[in-house]
């Protein structure tokens, strides 16, 4: 998938769990089932959880090390520079330094 079709994918894809509403403390609720739909689309991600100190973000993690961030604008109120909505890019300050998340497999009753 392209960069600019990946963005469009994304920004779609939150409207509709946003609904028109704010991001602020969705990045979990809107970048998981992402990670999911990306991956059956053929685009591997990692879904990744930075310790920020005050909160934790959830956001995804391409192969290249490009961040892909569908609520980046959430961190907005904090910074000079404003994010966009959906953020594609190298890891910036809202993304921490984090591990992903580990990869449970599910047993053959899909749990």
């Amino acid at each position: 998938m392209e960069d600019a079709e990946l963005i469009w994918f994304a920004s779609e894809f939150r409207e509709g769990i946003l609904d028109g509403g704010s991001s602020q403390m969705m990045c979990w609720a809107v970048s998981a089932p992402l990670a999911a739909l990306l991956e059956m689309h053929g685009v591997e991600t990692e879904l990744v959880e930075a310790d920020l100190g005050d909160c934790n973000h959830f956001y995804l993690r391409l192969p290249d090390g490009r961040v892909l961030d569908p609520t980046a604008d959430q961190f907005n109120h904090l910074r000079v520079d404003p994010m966009p909505a959906v953020y594609l890019g190298p890891p910036a300050d809202c993304h921490g330094i984090a591990p992903a998340l580990p990869r449970h497999p599910m047993n053959a009753e899909g749990e």
